[in-house]
């Protein structure tokens, strides 16, 4: 039996869905699941949401995974559940 490390056991549980240099849309996410996110973005931010940008780089943490995303020229830090894919 093999004794495995936290970081091992996160590195298997939380997977990035998109990869670098992929290009992704930005949604306005529901307030329900988050809606400092969403009233963030809904009022600060209104002119990424349906935007198109390119992934630059994955941080991936134990409580969620961002994507630092470049939309006109400028970098975004935004979480996986506000990407879709291309």
């Amino acid at each position: 039996m093999e004794q495995l490390s936290l970081f091992q056991i996160v590195d298997e549980v939380r997977k990035p869905k998109f990869l670098v240099l992929e290009r992704v849309m930005v949604r306005l996410i529901d307030e329900e699941s988050d809606s400092e996110t969403h009233h963030y973005r809904k009022y600060y931010e209104p002119h990424i949401v349906n935007k198109v940008g390119e992934v630059l780089q994955i941080i991936v943490t134990i409580q969620s995974i961002t994507y630092e995303v470049d939309i006109y020229g400028t970098k975004y830090y935004l979480l996986e559940e506000e990407l879709v894919g291309l």
